[in-house]
């Protein structure tokens, strides 16, 4: 069978290849409690590669959110908190906000090279 992930030889009843589960396990006990920072030097401490956590990071299944997604939504609602703010941020409105950035639409966005809309 294949991986989910990555799509690597996970075994004959496995979905996950050891690494892939590897990096949902940090994931899942890391989580937002830790920066950005703090998760990557936990992955380079367990011998991943880049290529293999961002293959598992943006894995997308059909409409729901990724995993980035999720740890995004965390970091900013623990920031929020952080702050005296109450954190609100869901994972499907952090992929909302990456998918619209991705297509180039909103208000306010401007397209690489191009100008900026002048004020009146």
């Amino acid at each position: 069978m294949r991986c989910v992930y990555c799509r690597a030889r996970a075994g004959i009843v496995r979905r996950v290849c050891p690494d892939c589960a590897q990096v949902v396990a940090i994931v899942d006990r890391a989580g937002g409690a830790v920066g950005m920072i703090g998760l990557v030097d936990i992955f380079a401490t367990a011998g991943l590669t880049r290529e293999r956590v961002d293959c598992v990071l943006d894995a997308a299944f059909g409409d729901t959110p990724t995993i980035r997604d999720r740890l995004t939504s965390e970091m900013a609602n623990a920031l929020m908190r952080g702050l005296g703010m109450p954190g609100r941020q869901s994972p499907d409105d952090v992929r909302r906000v990456r998918t619209r950035m991705a297509a180039g639409a909103g208000e306010g966005t401007v397209a690489a090279g191009g100008k900026p809309p002048a004020w009146n």
